[in-house]
């Protein structure tokens, strides 16, 4: 009988929640399998429009790359992506993974910081983000 009221109150409940669908599933289907991750960096606004900023780094054998978009968000959530741009001057400056993603405050302003290690000689490098605006940013590589 106490094994019958557990299986009750653990399995019913995620048969019931599981019958409910997703409604952003087929989305998570779609991501490529190079995203190797995704993380929220903040948000933007111009006049009546605003959103959210988002770090994406998709990782192959070779190195990652790195993106930044910007998402519209309305009342009800993510709308539509209004950018994205590719780091390029991190693969300039060879062939990197990301080994950490954090906000900083660097001189009062709030930048976004990747660690980084070269693939090449194992040394470790900064990369330091300052967004500007829509589609727009600072890049130092220290």
């Amino acid at each position: 009988m106490r094994y019958i009221s557990v299986y009750l109150l653990l399995v019913v409940p995620a048969l019931l929640f599981a019958k409910e669908e997703s409604i952003t599933m087929d989305d998570v289907y779609k991501l490529s399998p190079y995203i190797y991750d995704v993380k929220g960096m903040g948000n933007w606004q111009v006049g009546s429009r605003s959103g959210q900023i988002r770090l994406v780094i998709t990782r192959t054998n070779k190195q990652d790359e790195i993106f930044l978009q910007w998402v519209q968000w309305n009342e009800k959530g993510p709308e539509l992506i209004k950018s994205t741009v590719a780091l390029k001057e991190i693969q300039k400056a060879g062939r990197f993974k990301v080994d950490y993603i954090r906000r900083e405050t660097i001189s009062g302003r709030r930048q976004i910081v990747l660690g980084l290690e070269n693939l090449y000689d194992k040394s470790a490098s900064r990369a330091i983000i300052h967004v500007q605006g829509i589609g727009l940013y600072q890049l130092k590589m220290e």
